[in-house]
């Protein structure tokens, strides 16, 4: 696991799950996605540019470790 996450890797995460996962509606976020905007949209708020890994819980430190490993592996979509 990474330390620190920057600002596009959690855009990245998201826009990975949003290509993987079914939405619950027509206009919701995945969970997995969802999970990872909540973050996204407070480093924005915030004006931060990455977060520690220890500031995610386990739901978004999931989510955004499987995303970032399967884009590395070349399994994105």
């Amino acid at each position: 696991m990474k330390a620190i996450y920057s600002i596009a890797e959690i855009e990245q995460a998201i826009n990975y799950w949003t290509g993987r996962q079914a939405a619950d509606s027509h206009w919701s976020l995945c969970p997995s996605a969802r999970v990872l905007a909540n973050v996204y949209g407070e480093m924005i708020y915030r004006r931060e540019t990455s977060i520690a890994a220890e500031a995610l819980d386990a739901e978004q430190s999931q989510a955004v470790e499987t995303a970032l490993h399967q884009m590395e592996l070349g399994l994105a979509p």
